[in-house]
């Protein structure tokens, strides 16, 4: 009963201190906001293709009418014209392409050949040239119910891997919880601190109340405050934005051991360093760094090296990716391999700031100075 009204204390210091409304839930909330409307004009939209329409010059017979036919399967328009009219058009440069079809030779004349329009009617008329070939290899073999030429949309526009990716919105809805919750890490600071900010540390002390219990309390309130607070994030992002999380239930289990580690990070820091103002400084700066090598504040190239090593290296990265791959790939693996990583390295730092704690305990520094 003693421990629960301990616990119930330190919960209650935290949720009714200023900087979790304003720090831990606010800014997240409007940061995820701006960046989201920000940057929604290079993330997560579709370029419609354009309508393309070709003059082809060709010799009416069954082979040019086939070609034809099908290119309007593949959202391309060959428009019949006569040789005369194309050379018009040419000499006065309101023609920049067009189709020759004679004598079995397909050529595609233009004056812009990296063009979109060009491109599609390369890709087109490979596609015709080899479903050709092979519709006269099926003659030859006797095999007449697969000579039919047999054309649908020859392409489809999608990401480069074929996954599904997420727009801005979906990208920060993750990145700015994970930061948030990487500063969280100065709440469990604030919570070893606290003793010693409200003097009420030899009163502690000099209480039956184990000194260990005292540690354990502390970071347990921690590291369930801080999932609390993703949670409510989580269901912001959810409901006001939009942002698909696949499944709240799972993210939450996901996100344990970062709330373990970022824990442990502040606990250890402040047993380490013995002072508030010099632990907040350390905890900024390495909060900053973990964040910007995890991808946090903006999408890192993938092409450079450098970028690539410090994001696999990060933390945050490991979290991040893993929790991109399980809620846009539905895959597990990532964010498995992530989670372990972080519980051992936050049980390492956790058991090296209660080595610490207790190796204080009984002077003037147990849970405070």
């Amino acid at each position: 009963m003693r421990t629960l009204r301990f616990l119930g204390k330190e919960a209650l210091h935290l949720i009714t201190a200023p900087e979790t409304i304003l720090l831990m839930l606010l800014f997240p909330v409007v940061l995820t906001w701006v960046l989201g409307t920000a940057f929604s004009s290079t993330n997560g939209h579709v370029i419609d293709l354009p309508e393309v329409k070709v003059p082809i010059v060709s010799e009416d017979g069954m082979l040019s009418d086939i070609f034809i036919a099908n290119g309007q399967e593949s959202g391309i328009t060959f428009e019949e014209t006569e040789q005369a009219e194309v050379n018009r058009r040419v000499d006065a440069g309101t023609l920049k392409q067009y189709v020759e079809l004679k004598d079995k030779n397909l050529i595609l004349h233009s004056d812009d050949k990296g063009s979109l329009e060009a491109m599609l009617v390369k890709m087109y008329a490979n596609a015709f040239v080899k479903q050709a070939n092979l519709s006269f290899l099926a003659v030859k073999e006797g095999k007449f119910d697969q000579a039919t030429p047999r054309f649908k949309s020859f392409a489809r526009v999608e990401g480069i891997d074929g996954l599904n990716e997420p727009d801005s919105f979906g990208y920060y809805g993750i990145t700015m919880l994970t930061m948030i919750m990487m500063y969280g890490s100065m709440q469990a600071m604030s919570l070893l601190d606290l003793e010693k900010s409200t003097r009420t540390a030899l009163r502690l002390k000099a209480s039956p109340y184990p000194m260990n219990q005292v540690f354990f309390v502390k970071t347990v309130t921690a590291s369930v405050i801080i999932l609390l607070q993703a949670l409510v994030l989580i269901l912001i992002n959810h409901f006001v934005y939009g942002i698909d999380y696949r499944n709240i239930g799972m993210v939450m289990l996901m996100l344990i051991p970062l709330a373990i580690f970022v824990t442990s990070l502040g606990v250890s820091s402040y047993q380490v360093m013995r002072k508030a103002s010099a632990a907040s400084v350390f905890l900024n700066l390495i909060t900053f760094a973990l964040v910007f090598m995890g991808g946090g504040y903006s999408k890192l190239p993938s092409d450079n090296g450098l970028f690539d090593t410090l994001y696999r290296i990060s933390p945050i990265g490991w979290i991040n990716e893993g929790l991109f791959t399980y809620i846009y790939q539905g895959k597990t693996d990532a964010v498995l391999s992530g989670s372990l990583k972080l519980l051992g390295l936050g049980l390492a730092m956790l058991l090296i700031a209660y080595v610490l704690f207790r190796r204080e305990e009984g002077s003037d520094l147990v849970a405070a100075n």
